[in-house]
């Protein structure tokens, strides 16, 4: 793979040859790993499938039509989910494709990211990585329980950012710096498929315009060498300690996080912001 520079926005080079392939109903390891994601068709049986849809609907029903949101995260569903749907990556047909990214599997978390009347706002570029710890050899992986297209807010992908790394903070990403012709991919999916993304490829979301609410569950995989795994999924531990005992607040005397809340609280206490 070789990628140039052009004054200063970054070429997309040999990885644009792979992007079509990374699309079938057959998992291909080495096309993932140059494109920094790749959508598996057909993956979870519908059977399966309309259970996990009637549970969602149920529980919605039940919880979540006049959720309140969190303005920082408002796509994510914060309310305790039912066993049907907290297990969605024990999903056995969909551990026989991610283990073949890690042989020894683990799970990092589980999470719902849903866009309904209480959530229509777009989601900015961003990596995810950032906002974790452990390694970043990681995947997470995005099962539609709606269809999930860009009409109605569904996720797209930045190819091949997944090899810049972590860029050293958190936040929204500038995707001024790659070339003009640099694809933004949006896959249409329908329940049954699957989209796995490497923890550091740029994605977004805009703001849905048309079409049901789109419903995604998103599970982060870690190899069992991870020390943010949180369960063993399929062959054995081999991590040297284990990190998730430790609530996170205590891995830093002092951050950046820490600090802005701290002055944010004194912004707060002067009555500074209106």
């Amino acid at each position: 793979m070789t990628t140039t520079m052009t004054t200063d926005k970054i070429e997309i080079g040999d990885i644009a040859r792979s992007i079509p392939l990374a699309d079938s109903e057959t998992f291909d390891l080495d096309v993932y790993r140059e494109v920094g994601y790749f959508v598996v068709r057909n993956v979870i049986p519908p059977d399966r499938m309309r259970g996990y849809q009637d549970e969602w609907d149920k529980f919605y029903e039940d919880k979540l039509k006049n959720r309140e949101v969190n303005p920082f995260n408002p796509v994510h569903v914060n309310e305790d989910l039912p066993t049907a749907l907290a297990e969605i990556h024990k999903c056995p047909e969909l551990l026989d494709v991610i283990e073949q990214i890690f042989p020894d599997l683990a799970l990092f978390m589980q999470r719902f990211v849903i866009k309904d009347r209480h959530s229509q706002a777009p989601v900015f570029v961003h990596q995810d990585f950032c906002y974790d710890y452990g390694w970043p050899d990681r995947a997470s992986v995005f099962v539609p329980l709606s269809v999930c297209n860009k009409d109605n807010g569904g996720i797209s992908f930045y190819p091949g950012t997944h090899h810049f790394g972590y860029l050293g903070d958190a936040g929204e990403v500038n995707t001024g710096i790659l070339s003009d012709d640099w694809p933004l991919i949006f896959p249409s999916l329908e329940p049954g498929d699957i989209a796995i993304m490497h923890t550091c490829t740029w994605h977004a979301s805009p703001p849905p315009v048309a079409g049901p609410d789109r419903i995604l569950v998103q599970a982060a995989y870690v190899p069992a060498s991870d020390p943010a795994a949180t369960s063993l999924l399929r062959g054995k531990w081999t991590r040297k300690y284990d990190l998730t005992q430790i609530p996170r607040d205590k891995f830093f005397v002092r951050s950046r996080s820490s600090r802005l809340r701290e002055l944010q609280a004194q912004v707060d206490a002067a009555g500074l912001e209106k």
